[in-house]
């Protein structure tokens, strides 16, 4: 992530050298308490010390600070993605959706969007921060998260209890829906009890998102149903048993764009071994 670092980084620091310059009384104060906390950043500490309410001078850093991130140029947010998942498989790193790309080849630049994890709305001296930046899926990403709120102390906790904060850190594997829990014949899809990765969960909006995942999962298994010579009950639980052992998921162009093997075949074994759902389905099935 070099070259795109070293852009964002030489953005930001232009922007305290001009703040600097400014009439600002307080603009030292604001300068300073920016970068203590950039500083300790991945410490991800209790509270972080710049605030825009402080004074003006915390005000309009903020802005520019959030302003200069608006300004990057797409080469760079590109070639910031491109960093991001060099060598590795080009999945929304929140939900777990395939990422397409321009083609096959590797050079090609996943369809992601540039997010933060502490909101810069709400964070502005992080707006330019490489390690708050991540590339994450369109669908994640509309997801308002100012609405619901974290403390740095609480994402911590919940990072060290997936195993993720390393890789938060070094911005390497990081991958919240590997760390989840699936479980499909609940009510709640992600299995997970405690309460700071509850939080993250709602931070980002993940269990509508698996919750959509698995209404578009039911659709992509009716569509094959749909198309394939099932003429009994006995077929159906034939045809759905071979669905939970092969590689469904990369014959079904439809499924494997947008979504895991792991989970497709989590979702097939909730209606094969549940005897109201597979009833359920042959009477879709019958209609088909």
């Amino acid at each position: 992530m070099l070259m795109a670092k070293k852009e964002i980084k030489k953005i930001a620091d232009n922007i305290i050298d001009d703040f600097q310059k400014s009439q600002y009384k307080d603009k030292m104060s604001a300068i300073n308490d920016y970068n203590e906390d950039n500083k300790n950043f991945l410490k991800l500490p209790i509270n972080f010390l710049f605030e825009t309410s402080k004074s003006n001078a915390h005000k309009e850093l903020g802005l520019r600070l959030v302003k200069g991130y608006d300004k990057l140029t797409s080469d760079v947010k590109k070639q910031f993605k491109k960093d991001f998942f060099d060598q590795k498989e080009r999945r929304c790193p929140f939900c777990g959706q395939l990422l397409e790309t321009s083609g096959k080849a590797n050079s090609d630049i996943p369809t992601a969007d540039l997010d933060h994890f502490f909101p810069k709305l709400k964070y502005p001296q992080f707006a330019l921060n490489t390690h708050n930046l991540i590339p994450i899926c369109m669908e994640c990403n509309r997801i308002e998260k100012h609405i619901n709120s974290i403390t740095p102390t609480e994402f911590k906790n919940a990072l060290k209890e997936l195993k993720l904060l390393t890789s938060f850190k070094n911005h390497t594997n990081f991958k919240l829906y590997d760390a989840l829990q699936y479980n499909f014949n609940s009510k709640c899809i992600i299995n997970e009890e405690n309460i700071n990765v509850k939080k993250l969960i709602k931070l980002y909006g993940l269990e509508q998102r698996y919750l959509n995942i698995n209404n578009k999962l039911f659709n992509i298994l009716l569509n094959i149903l749909g198309h394939s010579n099932i003429r009994s009950f006995e077929s159906l639980e034939l045809l759905l048993e071979n669905m939970a052992s092969s590689n469904w998921h990369e014959i079904n162009d439809g499924y494997s764009l947008n979504n895991s093997p792991q989970i497709w075949q989590e979702f097939i074994e909730s209606i094969l071994y549940d005897e109201c759902k597979l009833m359920a389905l042959w009477d879709e099935v019958k209609l088909l």
